[in-house]
């Protein structure tokens, strides 16, 4: 299948990274891996470094488990489990079986008995690679010289720098981001850890045409992707809570592997969604090899974090293996009379292989914080946000106590080389208690502030059930990877909020001290949400050159609330189909030219003032792109125009915040870039811009041409380090990243505007050793004084002042 299309070498060879079909190790190891001929240096292979090869084939025996299969796949946990890199012609490898090698052996023996029968051989091309060749082609010569090869890139492993090449993303199958005709920009761990960053938000600010959205009170975040908000995110492929509309804590990113956007309407694969895209949250899978990190950070306004990950082995034969990571944060914050935000957070995913044809996995992750709650900053008489960033409108008392615990089960069983079997369940549980104040409006003086106070509790619960099947097989030569499945999910939130008014506040001179009312009862619910599906893709390769992807999808939601006060009946049964459909032409292999179509369907919670259930969101979008690579497996740039039409869209009730509205009908034109990879040895870079024309199209509520709230014209970023490659100081990085946002209108009236910025960040880091580094991390250097997410008149939340980190990282 998509295994035939692997790249040529050099040399005159056609080299690859083994790769291939291995639908027993999807979530765990490489199904298919190309060839990275960017990172290839040539190596003359000496007599010296052939003793060296010949040491490690010969090392001490180990534990090994690879099952009789296609020799691809054989070769490819032969790699995995003894750490060596093995590449090969892609022809010498079509149509041949491996008996394969269990028990302890030395790696030698170990591809001795991988190789019996096939009439093939090995030799070295560096102290830990092997090339596979036909027995004529004889040993190696130490005049020799050959290209190595890269390895194997898993598409929920961690990435060789900057640039990823593969995803699960896009298409829940291991697919090359060039072959899916969306834009898919994928921030791997090693910007995370470069730009020392510690939350979603800092994440995906590398990435075109996404932007924070709010933080609810600074309880967690959502973000706008291509100008529409979405309310939450996946992990690992399963969308959060339906039943709630924001997600319960922030995400820590001790466990994060990846953070994956992918670029307009997704619901024909993953169902409920916003057509502007879905941001995925891949995890840290567990190691084949004993590995483990730790961090220790400290920093401006009292911030302090520790975070730490052990992965490997847990039993002689590597068939189960385990990860733990855990981390926990503190910070005073740069608001003035704010209490401290606290954070801790703990995951365990574990992994066992009985055989090679079959895996399970559980995780199992719990968060739990307490934060201040606070809604920013108030737009003044002027009708501009002119107060301080430092200036803090609530009270000491005001806060937010959350928990959420998330559990996973997944197994998958390949039933022949075509035939792969998948099912994965999913529950999470949260409770959130924020003892909140609200703002109102601004006095007739302009500077006497109304206040509320609101005591609310939720308690959702959340289970998802998927069963899929992913099958290949060949039609008058036409290459179809089908995936199928269906999914159940069930979610259920309790909901109360009591409330009361409080002081007011001098926002020029405030003075604390209001004390907390008694509040009464204002609202009491249960909402369940229960939503079957049954979907259907096909990936379609009609040559090297032609690739289509064509998926279709149907959903059916029950929306019921048990309204304990008042007479309101906002329940809902309703049903979407929803499709997508793209096609893939690539002339030359460094391009791919690519056009789609696909639309979205999303079930609302809350409801409005009458009581009643908000209709389904509905989008579609139009999209046509080109991916390029600038410098051949080194570079990439990804450039994409689109239209997105959203109608019933969602909005806060301007007459009260705690329902919602539809505002009619809104539209998205845009463009974007991405550049992602490495420009030389040790340079790396990270590139973005987006403009984005963003406006109400139709509504009874607000103007039809005006902007969209939060939604710059204008917003770009850049990240690069370089590295020293060699001399005293070897190991050295340094780097630079700017960040550019435009003017962005407040809310959909357009009553207000806050300012365009831009933020300076930059880093430096050495290692001590090939154990420790420590480094130093900069952002904000020319202290601007900005707006980060204007909500409303009553919500606009500053940008942090210039602010140092330093960290030391130990690896093992």
């Amino acid at each position: 299948m998509m295994g035939k299309g692997m790249m040529n070498g050099i040399a005159g060879a056609a080299m690859v990274a083994l790769g291939g079909s291995m639908p027993a190790m999807a979530e765990q190891g490489p199904t298919l891996a190309e060839i990275r001929a960017g990172d290839a240096r040539p190596l003359d292979v000496t007599s010296e470094s052939l003793h060296i090869a010949q040491e490690s084939l010969h090392k001490a025996p180990q534990s090994l488990h690879i099952a009789p299969q296609s020799l691809q796949n054989a070769l490819i946990q032969f790699s995995l489990q003894t750490g060596m890199q093995t590449s090969a012609d892609a022809a010498l490898l079509q149509g041949m079986t491996s008996p394969g090698a269990t028990g302890t052996l030395a790696p030698a023996a170990a591809i001795n008995q991988l190789l019996a029968g096939t009439g093939l051989h090995y030799r070295f091309t560096g102290p830990a690679s092997l090339v596979i060749v036909r027995s004529e082609q004889g040993s190696l010569a130490s005049s020799d010289s050959l290209t190595v090869v890269a390895g194997v890139e898993n598409p929920t492993g961690p990435v060789d720098g900057y640039r990823a090449t593969r995803t699960l993303t896009g298409t829940k199958t291991d697919t090359p981001l060039r072959d899916i005709p969306q834009s898919i920009q994928v921030v791997p761990r090693a910007v995370l850890d470069d730009q020392q960053a510690s939350g979603l938000s800092e994440a995906v600010e590398n990435v075109s045409g996404v932007q924070q959205s709010g933080t609810s009170g600074n309880r967690s975040e959502t973000f706008r992707v291509r100008g529409f908000s979405s309310p939450g995110y996946a992990i690992d492929g399963v969308m959060l809570n339906y039943a709630g509309d924001r997600p319960e804590t922030l995400l820590d990113l001790a466990n994060v592997e990846r953070v994956e956007v992918l670029k307009g309407p997704a619901s024909a694969l993953y169902g409920r969604g916003q057509p502007g895209g879905l941001i995925n949250i891949v995890t840290r899978r567990p190691s084949y090899q004993s590995e483990g990190d730790g961090t220790l950070q400290a920093g401006s306004f009292g911030f302090r974090r520790a975070e730490g990950s052990i992965s490997g082995p847990l039993n002689e034969d590597k068939t189960l293996t385990g990860r733990f990571s855990a981390a926990g944060q503190t910070e005073e914050g740069f608001q003035n009379h704010r209490r401290d935000s606290e954070r801790e957070f703990g995951s365990v995913a574990l992994r066992w292989e009985p055989n090679q044809l079959t895996s399970f996995t559980f995780g199992l992750d719990h968060t739990r914080q307490k934060m201040p709650f606070d809604r920013g900053l108030v737009v003044t008489p002027e009708n501009e946000v002119l107060l301080q960033p430092r200036r803090f409108l609530a009270e000491k008392w005001s806060a937010i106590d959350a928990r959420k615990t998330r559990l996973s089960l997944g197994a998958e069983h390949s039933v022949n080389d075509q035939l792969t079997l998948r099912g994965s369940l999913r529950y999470d549980d949260a409770r959130v208690q924020d003892t909140g104040i609200d703002y109102r409006s601004l006095d007739d003086d302009g500077r006497t502030l109304g206040r509320r106070f609101t005591d609310r509790q939720e308690d959702s619960r959340n289970i998802d059930a998927q069963m899929e099947a992913q099958l290949q097989f060949y039609t008058g030569g036409i290459d179809h990877q089908l995936l199928g499945g269906i999914q159940y999910t069930r979610s259920r939130m309790d909901f109360t909020s009591y409330r009361a008014n409080i002081d007011d506040i001098d926002i020029y001179q405030p003075v604390y001290g209001a004390v907390k009312p008694t509040p009464k009862i204002n609202s009491d619910y249960v909402e369940n949400i229960t939503m079957a599906s049954v979907f259907l893709q096909d990936q379609i390769a009609f040559n090297p050159q032609w690739k289509a992807l064509a998926g279709l999808r149907y959903d059916h939601v029950d929306q019921k609330m048990n309204q304990k006060i008042g007479d309101g009946e906002p329940d809902m049964s309703d049903g979407a189909i929803t499709g997508r459909l793209g096609l893939v032409y690539q002339p030359v292999e460094p391009i791919a030219l690519y056009a789609s179509y696909a639309d979205s369907f999303a079930p609302q919670g809350g409801q409005s003032r009458a009581g009643k259930a908000l209709a389904p969101e509905e989008g579609w979008q139009v999209e046509s792109g080109v991916k390029v690579d600038l410098i051949p497996d080194r570079l990439s740039l990804t450039t994409a125009v689109f239209q997105i039409t959203k109608t019933n869209v969602k909005a806060s009730d301007p007459l009260d915040s705690d329902y919602s509205v539809t505002t009619g009908e809104q539209r998205v034109r845009g463009i974007e870039m991405d550049i992602t990879g490495e420009i030389m040895p040790g340079w790396r870079v990270l590139a973005s811009a987006a403009y984005l024309d963003a406006q109400i199209t139709k509504d009874k509520d607000y103007d039809p041409g005006n902007r969209l709230s939060g939604v710059p014209r204008a917003s770009g970023s850049l990240w690069s380090t370089y590295q020293l490659q060699g001399g005293l100081l070897s190991g050295l990085k340094f780097g630079t990243g700017i960040q550019a946002v435009d003017t962005r209108k407040g809310d959909l009236d357009n009553s207000f505007s806050v300012g365009g910025y831009y933020r300076l960040d930059a880093m430096v880091s050495y290692p001590i050793n090939k154990h420790l580094t420590v480094s130093l991390h900069g952002r904000n250097l020319t202290d601007q004084q900005y707006i980060a997410t204007p909500v409303s008149r009553t919500e606009n939340h500053p940008g942090a002042p210039r602010s140092i980190v330093a960290a030391v990282k130990a690896t093992f």
